[in-house]
């Protein structure tokens, strides 16, 4: 009530919260009505799946063990293992394992799932019945004397769930993809050739995969859909939502498109969807958007009542002022790579360069070695820095720190591993000295308000309960106040 007579439902950032929290919420909605709903799994498909992957003679494995803590009592337990004793009797009588030791040291039945988890399993799980491990030695210093004592068959019925979540989960993979792709041909999304390319250039350039992209060129346009556009800002707000493992390669011309298009169908156009077929007036949609209005109301009036008027600027910038080092961006050598089988190919890609071409148009004519040795990579490090980046590199940027923006240097050679030897070609981009963050970046201030949110947080705890007091007072006669959820506003203080 008082975030709402505050004018607070309408705050840019409540409603750029909500309306994030809304798209999320209808692309999911999509995705429930399309997938989950559609796709079962059959009795014939599990079947299937057990026999195509031999699941019928899939079998575990039972075993004892004998824990001993001296490697003098292994080799006794181990000479009279040799002369016939049983091995139940002598875990009743050796092992230092109390919870096994009264039952002959059994530990139960294991899967070969269970020896990716486990050294233990692992040690023993390939054995067959009555073979006797060599005595493994686990973390904590003890030794284990492991015998396998039965093998049986897990059946149907046992692995029966677990094959439904295996099938379903495949099955929904391939139904999304494919609806996916109907849409995009029905919302005709289409990259821009344009701004992809100047993406792609300052993907060279990037820092946590994030290309920077000069402020006058975020407008342009970059993905087009039946129905809008996405720029290149808001690309940008798509890679920074995302985590590090989720960002393409910034140079990666397919990896970018892909991402982008993949981002646009999620963020745009699968609300477009939702709101067409009316699942935007969803009960559980509405009531949760809502629920989360009231949430994003009440954090904004306890920022704005309570932490602004102690975080002022003063306070920001005081912090800012004593923890320089903290936004300190270290100066930086931009370059690219590329790497070619020969001596002779490399001297033709360096020649080309010193012409003028440019290196990711010329690195298209030759393959990738794979995945981890890409053809053509762009790279940083910082001369300050004395730290190596790893022997293969170093060699490149030993070539590098003698080259003036522009320059070519090498063929480098680098040898792959197993036989496999490369050039290496590298072209020096620019270089940046190291500055500190204006108090202005976004960045900046957001790291900021959430260090001195912390420092003041005793202050702030206090201010918020006085000001509730307040809100108790003047609403008395129309509210009820539930102290245990109030609590629950402001915990991430702590």
């Amino acid at each position: 009530m008082e975030a709402e007579r505050q004018g607070l439902d309408s705050a840019p950032r409540v409603q750029r919260t909500l309306e994030t929290i809304r798209r999320r919420q209808l692309a999911e909605k999509v995705y429930t009505e399309q997938v989950t709903r559609k796709v079962t799994v059959s009795a014939e498909e599990i079947l299937q799946y057990y026999q195509d992957y031999a699941l019928d003679q899939k079998k575990e494995v039972r075993a004892s063990h004998i824990l001993l803590s001296e490697p003098e009592a292994v080799e006794k337990a181990v000479m009279r293992i040799a002369a016939g004793e049983d091995f139940a009797i002598l875990a009743e009588e050796l092992s230092e394992d109390s919870g096994t030791s009264q039952k002959g040291g059994d530990t139960g039945f294991w899967q070969e799932e269970d020896a990716h988890r486990s050294a233990f399993v692992k040690h023993f799980i390939g054995l067959d019945v009555g073979e006797i491990a060599k005595p493994y030695r686990n973390g904590r210093g003890g030794f284990h004397l492991v015998k396998v004592t039965e093998h049986r068959l897990l059946g149907l019925e046992r692995q029966e769930d677990k094959i439904r979540r295996i099938v379903e989960r495949k099955k929904k993979k391939e139904r999304w993809k494919a609806y996916l792709a109907e849409e995009r041909e029905r919302y005709r999304l289409t990259v821009d050739e344009d701004a992809l390319q100047l993406v792609l250039e300052a993907g060279r350039f990037a820092l946590e995969r994030m290309p920077p992209i000069d402020v006058e060129d975020r407008s342009r346009a970059f993905i087009y859909y039946e129905g809008g556009v996405v720029d290149v800002g808001a690309y940008l707000e798509m890679l920074r939502s995302s985590n590090f493992d989720k960002r393409p390669r910034p140079i990666d011309s397919t990896a970018v498109a892909n991402f982008a298009i993949r981002e646009s169908l999620r963020l745009k156009v699968l609300p477009l969807v939702a709101m067409g077929q009316g699942w935007h007036l969803d009960e559980g949609i509405t009531g949760y958007l809502e629920e989360k209005k009231t949430q994003a109301m009440v954090e904004m009036l306890r920022r704005v009542k309570i932490e602004e008027p102690i975080l002022t600027e003063e306070v920001r910038l005081d912090y800012y002022n004593n923890h320089q080092p903290d936004f300190l961006d270290v100066d930086r050598v931009f370059f690219v790579g590329g790497i070619v089988g020969s001596a002779d190919e490399a001297a033709n890609i360096i020649e080309r360069l010193r012409q003028g071409e440019e290196m990711s148009v010329v690195m298209r004519e030759y393959p990738s070695y794979s995945d981890q040795w890409r053809n053509y990579d762009a790279f940083h490090y910082s001369p300050s820095s004395e730290a190596s980046l790893g022997t293969r590199l170093d060699k490149a940027i030993a070539v590098v720190r003698d080259l003036k923006p522009g320059e070519v240097g090498g063929p480098i050679k680098l040898d792959l591993g197993e036989g496999t030897a490369v050039q290496l070609v590298v072209q020096m981009l620019t270089s940046t000295p190291s500055r500190v963050f204006s108090f202005d970046d976004p960045q900046v201030q957001a790291v900021i308000w959430g260090k001195t949110r912390h420092e003041y947080r005793t202050e702030i705890h206090a201010s918020f309960y006085s000001y509730l007091e307040h809100l108790r007072r003047d609403y008395d006669k129309v509210v009820v106040v539930y102290d245990d959820v109030l609590k629950t506003f402001g915990a991430g203080l702590d």
